[in-house]
């Protein structure tokens, strides 16, 4: 018997932490880690705020800090980032880099594609 490949899920999400529902996707995100999914989490405009910690706290309090310790992908869109004054160097390991048209690719890859963009 062969072991199936883990489900892939991408959540793509545009909205800051001050979303209400931002911290209730990352515990969507975390659930799907607890079932063996592989998630990738796609961060554009004001959601890539995520990454940054509150002020004056360490790098690994920043909202999405604790999804990439468990394994969680996390791909930022680059332009949009870029404007909102976060360069490569301030992407904490594990988080990279990517293009909208990346995005495309991914979604067309998944198994399970959540956008939450409102």
């Amino acid at each position: 018997m062969t072991d199936s490949p883990s489900p892939r899920a991408l959540i793509l999400l545009l909205r800051s932490p001050e979303w209400t529902p931002y911290h209730t996707v990352l515990r969507l995100a975390d659930a799907l880690l607890d079932q063996g999914c592989r998630v990738t989490l796609f961060l554009m405009d004001d959601a890539v705020l995520g990454l940054v910690a509150p002020h004056g706290k360490s790098r690994d309090s920043a909202p999405i800090a604790p999804l990439l310790a468990r394994g969680a992908e996390v791909a930022v869109c680059q332009s949009t980032a870029e404007i909102r004054g976060l360069g490569s160097d301030d992407l904490p390991p594990g988080a990279r880099f990517e293009t909208q048209v990346q995005l495309g690719h991914l979604a067309g890859s998944v198994d399970l594609f959540l956008p939450f963009v409102n």
